[in-house]
């Protein structure tokens, strides 16, 4: 699975996979990296797991 961070102009991070659908927005880019490590390493490597990083709107 892939999926992507978006850090918006506010500071606030959205969680979403890579066709758009929102998963979940946090206070911050580094709350949304720890959630996402957190979900996959409760996956135990049973699937390939990545996650990219949209640049905030400026």
């Amino acid at each position: 699975m892939y999926c992507l961070i978006k850090e918006w102009p506010n500071k606030m991070a959205t969680l979403m996979t890579e066709d758009g659908v929102v998963l979940w927005t946090f206070s911050d880019v580094e709350e949304a990296r720890q959630v996402w490590q957190d979900w996959c390493s409760l996956q135990e490597k049973k699937t390939f797991h990545e996650v990219g990083f949209i640049n905030k709107m400026k």
